[in-house]
């Protein structure tokens, strides 16, 4: 039996016991103890168990993934404390109310880039994915630039126990009436394992109760490759990806179209980890990298101003590469006390080739057209060194760390209609610092609090590019500082086997942050300007409890947060366009019949409403490519489930948003009307 805290509490996982054990119900009643034992390794740099942690960590790991339909990586996230997952477009996530490109994400430990101003994607397939670690609040002492909101750590799978295991998934996605199929052969071989998957996703436009949103079909497709060599106390490994993603984007307007034909990554990547090589160090690893995102852009707006019609063409045509290393060593010199010292090192370079045309139709006599293109090459170049850590006291345990930063960036070469512009650059040196506590209070209970610092220097886009959107310029500005951010948190863990509650504090002072204003040069286009402050505070609950109703077992998953924003002029507005309150409440069970055992999951999910002001104290659009700000509160009545039709064979669904409710989310394009999600996953 599974708890539904597995989520909220950083992964209160299933251990390798509980998943073999026999399905009879007094024997998993017997078995059904919650545990918060899974080992985190992304919220400290060092390996600790999740009860344990002076951070807001959550680990999605393979046992919780099983149950879950693989509709999408959002999916997996859906009931993560804080987090938010954007679906305009392709899945992004934000993290207490950070915007997605203030928040780190990771793939197998190695940074994915992306200098657009919308963040990082998720390129990756759910059914590739063994577990995913998350951080919220900033952590950019152990993980890197841009954690500002936290850390995603997506960690795919390896080889299998066996010498050869055969898997496929094949599942139906009502909202979108589209469809996933993945197939991978895995296994062991002495001291080599493997592994090589496909997966498919094809998606119509998205049905909503009040008709579809035409356009907003999407494809994706994937290969990845994994072979690894373990010798003594060594494993070495090596990875190869490869995805493909497209998708129309839905504006709600014939004068507005937006299209994504091709967001590819190709990724290599190779490991080395060792375990006990001294009798002081108990781990070393190091990986190299390089990785290559080809994105298109197009766009096409029109707008008739009195008797003339004007239509601005927008493209884009980018090739990002990115290549970089990652080195860390974890020494125990010491009884009670652990170190980690880390390298870390990347170059990403972008090179765009970006084309304006700009049609204007009179009343009278033939249109007249302008063409405007421009290339840019520009990279940044990130080295930093990190160390952690950690001293126990008896029942009490110290966390010290700090990293130093030295980032430049240049533009190699940019030019406009064939004219080549000055060269710029921008650089930045400085040290971050965290510091956390943990007292154990008894053997199932802790207090913490944690100190810690987050860093995001500004994007390729934000310090170089001229990009149009909706037809308006925004132009870079090499002179942006580094956005910055500074988290208090204190926190509190129970685990009594029939209750768990993992609980935190917040308060978040982030300052320098980035965004659009008037142009000076050009007051009819905007420019990227360091001219706002946020500050964030709130709570986080997630708690479970067994009250001996036959295995049905009440939980509740919920976030407050507050964001004030305080604009260059000095108006702070608390409408920052972010819910005070998001979360899910339900009840949840295993049930059996005389050949079948599965899961139930009934649950209400929502969101307060929402809305976003500007420095005028106007309220404005949210941003997203649809709906206008304000958003409604809303809530959703839904139903997950999962049955073991086979020893090989397992089925999972979902009947979302079942009263078939009309709404939008926040940051996010109309939701979904009643649908159903159905998987079924053999392996053999």
């Amino acid at each position: 039996m599974k708890s539904a805290l597995k989520r909220p509490t950083a992964s209160v996982a299933l251990t390798s016991a509980v998943l073999a054990a026999t399905p009879l119900w007094a024997q998993e009643q017997e078995d059904d103890i919650i545990q918060l034992d899974d080992i985190i390794v992304t919220g400290t740099g060092l390996p600790t168990e999740v009860f344990d942690s002076p951070s807001s960590v959550t680990v999605v790991d393979a046992g919780e993934i099983r149950e879950i339909p693989p509709a999408s990586v959002a999916n997996l996230l859906s009931d993560v404390p804080g987090v938010q997952v954007s679906e305009n477009d392709l899945d992004r996530i934000r993290i207490r109310g950070e915007d997605s490109q203030r928040v780190a994400i990771l793939l197998d430990g190695q940074r994915l880039s992306d200098h657009n101003r919308y963040g990082t994607p998720l390129l990756v397939s759910p059914t590739d994915i063994e577990r995913i670690e998350i951080v919220r609040g900033p952590s950019s002492v152990v993980s890197g630039n841009r954690a500002i909101g936290g850390v995603v750590n997506i960690i795919t799978k390896r080889g299998a126990d066996k010498p050869v295991e055969v898997s496929g998934t094949a599942g139906y996605i009502g909202s979108n009436d589209g469809y996933r199929a993945a197939a991978s052969i895995a296994g062991t071989f002495n001291d080599f394992d493997y592994r090589l998957s496909y997966s498919k996703l094809d998606l119509n436009d998205r049905e909503t109760t009040n008709g579809d949103l035409v356009p907003s079909s999407s494809e994706e497709h994937g290969v990845l490759g994994f072979v690894g060599y373990r010798f003594g106390n060594s494993y070495v490994g090596l990875r190869a990806q490869d995805f493909d993603a497209s998708t129309e984007v839905f504006t709600g307007s014939p004068d507005a179209q937006i299209n994504l034909p091709k967001r590819d990554l190709r990724k290599y990547s190779a490991f080395y980890e060792g375990e006990d090589l001294t009798p002081w160090m108990s781990m070393l690893k190091f990986s190299a990298y390089t990785q290559k995102v080809d994105r298109v852009f197009d766009s096409e707006f029109t707008s008739s101003g009195g008797p003339v019609t004007t239509i601005v063409n927008a493209g884009s045509d980018d090739e990002q590469t990115t290549s970089g290393f990652v080195a860390t060593a974890n020494f125990e010199f010491a009884p009670g006390h652990r170190s980690v010292i880390g390298l870390e090192y990347d170059d990403d370079r972008l090179e765009t080739t970006k084309t304006s045309d700009i049609t204007i139709i009179p009343p009278f006599g033939p249109p007249s057209q302008i063409s405007v293109p421009s290339f840019t090459d520009a990279e940044i170049r990130t080295a930093s060194i990190f160390g952690q850590h950690e001293a126990t006291f008896g029942d009490f345990v110290a966390t010290v760390g700090a990293r130093y930063y030295s980032v430049e960036s240049d533009l190699n070469e940019r030019t406009v209609n064939g004219f080549p512009l000055p060269d710029a650059s921008n650089s930045d040196d400085r040290w971050l610092g965290s510091i956390g506590a943990v007292y154990n209070l008894s053997d199932d209970a802790i207090l913490r609090a944690n100190i810690s610092q987050g860093y995001t220097f500004p994007s390729l886009s934000e310090l170089y590019l001229s990009t149009s959107a909706g037809g308006q310029v925004i132009n870079g500005n090499p002179n942006l500082k580094p956005e910055t951010a500074t988290n208090y948190e204190i926190g509190a863990r129970v685990d009594r086997g029939n209750f768990v509650l993992d609980t935190a504090i917040f308060y978040t002072e982030a300052k320098d942050y980035i965004t659009t204003v008037a142009d000076p040069v050009n007051p009819v286009e905007l420019i990227y300007d360091n001219v706002e402050s946020a500050d964030s505070w709130g709570i986080e609950i997630a708690a479970e409890v067994d009250p001996g109703w036959g295995g049905v077992r009440p939980y509740v998953i919920v976030s407050n947060v507050t964001r004030e924003f305080t604009y260059s002029n000095g108006f702070s507005t608390k409408d920052s366009g972010t819910p005070e309150w998001t979360g899910t409440l339900g009840v949840r069970s295993d049930w059996q019949t005389a050949s079948l055992t599965g899961t139930w999951d009934m649950f209400l999910r929502g969101e307060s409403a929402a809305e976003l002001r500007d420095e005028n104290g106007n309220i404005v659009d949210s941003g997203t490519a649809t709906g206008t700000n304000p958003t409604s509160g809303w809530t959703t009545l839904n139903f997950r489930g999962s049955v073991d039709l086979t020893e090989n064979a397992l089925l999972t669904l979902e009947l979302n948003n079942i009263l078939d409710r009309s709404y939008r989310a926040n940051d996010q394009i109309p939701a979904a009307g009643r649908n159903i999600n159905l998987f079924v996953t053999a392996t053999f």
